[in-house]
C-alpha cells in the first residue's frame, strides 16, 4: 500500500457511519505508513513506539495530568477535544505517535494536520532520530535508539528505562517483527541488546544532582531562616531532599 492509496482508504473511511469511523491500524499499514513518510527509521521501529503509544488508534488523545477524554472518531472531533484541554491548560498526546501538543510548533503542526497518519508518523521519525543523534557519539546504535526511545517518553535520558517505557516498545518490537518479513536500510531496528545501561542512567542522576547545601542561618536571624525552611519543604516536596 503506497501512500496515495493509503490517503485513499482514509478519504474513504471518512464517510462510513460514525461507528465505523474510530480508525485502529494494523501493525502492516503502519509499516506501509514508516516506509513512506518515515523513511530514516526503521519501520519495525516506528510500528512498536506506535503500538506502544496508541496501540494503533488514529484519533488517540492522552490528556497529561487530566481526566482523559472518550475515544475519538474522528480527525476534527479529535482536534476540537484536544483543544478545549490545551485552552485549559493541559498538555495532550495526539495521534499515533502521541505527538505532545507543545511540540506542535517547532515540528511545523497545525489542529488540522496533526492527526493526518503520515504527518503524525513523519513527526514520530522526527522527534525520534532528532533524539537519536543528539545521544549516538560514542554509544553503540542499540543503545543509543533506546536512549533515544526514553527521551522520546519523557525528556529524560533515563526516566523513560525506570518507568518501562523503553522496555514496552522493545517487546513491541517483537510483534512488529513477526508480521514483517523484511527490514530497512534506512536504519537499524530494535534488536536484542545486551549493553548494560546502568551507567547511563547513574550518570544522569549523577548530573541532575543539585549541588551541596550550605549550613542553615542561625536561628537569630528570623528572615533568612525561615526563606531556608521554605526552600527546604519546596525541595522535600519535589523528591530530591536536602543535603
Amino acid at each position: 500500500m503506497n501512500r496515495h492509496e493509503i490517503h485513499h482508504a482514509i478519504k474513504r473511511n471518512r464517510w462510513k457511519p460514525e461507528a465505523t469511523r474510530i480508525m485502529s491500524y494494523s501493525t502492516a499499514t503502519i509499516v506501509s505508513l514508516a516506509l513512506q513518510c518515515a523513511p530514516t527509521v526503521a519501520p519495525e521501529t516506528v510500528a512498536a513506539i506506535v503500538h506502544t503509544e496508541s496501540r494503533g488508534h488514529v484519533f488517540a488523545l492522552n490528556v497529561n495530568g487530566g481526566r482523559q477524554p472518550r475515544r475519538q472518531s474522528s480527525a476534527a472531533a479529535a482536534a476540537a477535544t484536544a483543544k478545549r484541554y490545551v485552552a485549559a491548560g493541559y498538555s495532550v498526546d495526539l495521534g499515533l505517535g502521541q505527538i505532545n501538543s507543545r511540540n506542535m510548533r517547532w515540528l511545523g503542526l497545525t489542529w488540522e494536520t496533526v492527526f493526518d497518519p503520515c504527518i503524525n508518523i513523519a513527526a514520530l521519525g522526527r522527534v525520534l532520530t532528532q533524539n537519536y543523534n543528539s545521544v549516538k557519539a560514542g554509544r553503540d546504535p542499540q543503545s543509543a535508539l533506546r536512549i533515544a526511545l526514553s527521551i522520546y517518553n519523557t525528556g529524560s535520558q533515563s526516566r523513560g528505562f525506570r518507568n518501562g517505557y523503553v522496555a514496552k516498545v522493545v517487546g513491541n518490537a517483537g510483534i512488529a517483527d513477526m508480521q514483517v518479513s523484511y527490514t530497512s536500510t534506512a536504519s537499524q531496528p530494535i534488536a536484542q541488546s545486551t549493553a548494560d545501561l546502568q551507567a547511563i542512567i547513574v550518570a544522569e542522576n549523577a548530573a541532575q544532582q543539585a549541588p551541596p547545601r550550605p549550613a542553615p542561618p542561625p536561628r537569630w536571624n528570623l528572615f533568612e531562616r525561615a526563606a531556608y525552611e521554605r526552600e527546604t519543604k519546596t525541595l522535600a516536596n519535589n523528591g530530591r531532599g536536602s543535603t
